[in-house]
């Protein structure tokens, strides 16, 4: 092999995943009525959490809605399978926040972006953004993981909560690295063809399940799309078939521990 073959970038080619697991903060048996009661057993969720993701395979697992002691379960559990992980929490006293596993060799670090939107109150959301960057395939790959806040849908798109969210990760992460590879997933709290699902299209981002999307939860026993991973254009996704999903489906239940399902990707340099 020839001085300059050598010198080429391995290509990137790796298995990235999100999943909203359910903070327990948030469970409320009411919301739940098809769910029994020993699901919701903490020790017993973060076990099968942990199988799940486990499961899935991914080199880069994205979580939303993580408490300090399900991360503290979730890295001993997942230790033995490769994983470190990075946990940032959200402010302004919520319980939960973004943590990010990996099994990457090349870690380059990671940051808490807070976003700056106010409640009609004046005070700040303390919703936020977890960017963990890896080195892949010789180049610099950035990871925001993020659970934009609900509002509204018939909110104006300038006054809406988790739209002034999306718009400033975009504005103040990815367009100021360009050069970067990109991958931006959570919960979205939107559906497909929504203005803030749209701004990630329109800022050069392609949504890895595009023509493909299915429920990716039954909040309120109503089937949605929710999760999304997206990714920049010098990527190309094969992403996973979803287990079917309808209004009726219980969840959490025996084999899915949240109230989202986990959505994944293979990432390979275009």
């Amino acid at each position: 092999m020839s001085a300059d073959r050598e010198d080429l970038p391995m290509p990137v080619d790796l298995r990235i995943a999100s999943y909203n697991i359910l903070a327990d903060a948030y469970v409320k048996p009411e919301w739940f009525p098809d769910t029994p009661a020993d699901i919701f057993q903490p020790q017993r969720r973060q076990e099968a959490l942990a199988r799940r993701i486990a499961g899935l395979n991914a080199d880069i697992v994205c979580l939303q809605e993580v408490e300090p002691g399900s991360f503290a379960a979730l890295q001993r559990a997942l230790e033995p399978h490769g994983y470190a992980g990075v946990l940032a929490l959200k402010q302004q006293g919520k319980p939960d926040g973004c943590a990010v596993f990996h099994r990457l060799e090349r870690c380059l670090g990671h940051r808490a972006h807070y976003f700056k939107d106010r409640l009609e109150g004046g005070r700040v959301s303390g919703h936020l953004a977890l960017v963990v960057d890896f080195e892949a395939g010789g180049e610099r790959l950035r990871v925001a993981c993020t659970h934009l806040r609900w509002d509204r849908p018939d909110r104006p798109v300038e006054q809406h909560q988790g739209m002034q969210e999306a718009s400033e990760l975009l504005e103040e992460l990815v367009r100021r690295e360009p050069e970067s590879l990109w991958v931006v997933c959570g919960d979205f709290n939107a559906q497909p063809g929504e203005p803030l699902v749209r701004a990630f299209s329109a800022a050069g981002l392609l949504d890895a399940h595009e023509g493909r999307h299915q429920p990716t939860c039954n909040a309120n026993s109503k089937a949605k799309t929710l999760d999304y991973l997206f990714h920049s254009r010098t990527l190309q996704a094969q992403p996973d078939r979803l287990p079917e999903l309808s209004d009726r489906t219980p969840m959490p239940s025996e084999t899915e521990p949240s109230d989202h399902l986990p959505i994944a990707a293979r990432l390979l340099r275009a």
